[in-house]
């Protein structure tokens, strides 16, 4: 998974949660809510992380596995309808046909490979189970090299065509896209990175944005931070 390894979670496992967007209970609810009235039985988590979204999903459902990079990562999840496993979702050791349910969020743009993935997730699925997946985006493909540019961690953000492209063994059931308004940049950067000179380049980056990156983002500067609009695109497809 590019740079992002083991260590590199290990690192972040302590202060994951502090991330604004981790916890928000809008974004939560919305993720959520485009799951169908149907009794799961095997449900699996494709980064499971420090477990924020399973902790919530286990109030629908009787037993969630989840599988991570990192064992650090998930070493806080203490619940005993819960499993977890440290795995890679690019090779699931998972029997074919098996889950009713996979869900992922915000994991794609970790990916090596994310047709690899969605081909090992589609594997892993019953006939007509589910994939919930939710994925931070640009707000435009006019900028989606800038995005990229502006993060510079190696990792492409990618656009909700290059996304739809990965979903062409499934049926779309919803689409929508939901945005996380006025985001502090500085809480993420405190909770992300390692090294106060990659703060303060990535600061930069962000002051030197186009126009049309700021007006799509609704950018504004108070006291001493930045903030910023962040969009996701979130699809509950159905397996052929």
């Amino acid at each position: 998974m590019k740079e992002y390894e083991e260590k590199y979670w290990a690192s972040r496992s302590k202060q994951y949660n502090s991330t604004n967007w981790v916890k928000n209970t809008s974004f939560m609810d919305a993720f959520l809510s485009l799951l169908p009235q149907y009794n799961f039985q095997n449900i699996l988590e494709i980064g499971i992380g420090t477990g924020v979204v399973a902790l919530e999903m286990i109030n629908r459902v009787q037993k969630i596995t989840g599988i991570d990079i990192s064992e650090e990562m998930m070493s806080s999840i203490q619940h005993p309808r819960i499993e977890t496993h440290v795995g890679d979702a690019h090779c699931l050791k998972f029997s074919d046909n098996y889950f009713d349910l996979i869900y992922m969020r915000n994991v794609l743009h970790y990916l090596d490979n994310p047709q690899r993935v969605v081909s090992q997730i589609e594997r892993c699925l019953d006939n007509y189970g589910y994939f919930l997946f939710s994925q931070v985006i640009p707000f435009s493909d006019e900028i989606s090299k800038e995005y990229d540019w502006l993060i510079n961690r190696n990792i492409h953000y990618p656009k909700t065509s290059e996304i739809i492209e990965l979903f062409s063994n499934f049926t779309i059931v919803n689409q929508t896209d939901f945005v996380l308004e006025s985001q502090s940049v500085m809480n993420w950067l405190n909770n992300t990175c390692t090294e106060e000179t990659e703060k303060e380049e990535i600061v930069k980056r962000h002051q030197q944005t186009s126009n049309e990156y700021r007006t799509l983002v609704n950018y504004s500067e108070v006291n001493n931070d930045i903030f910023v609009n962040i969009k996701h695109l979130m699809i509950l497809a159905q397996k052929l």
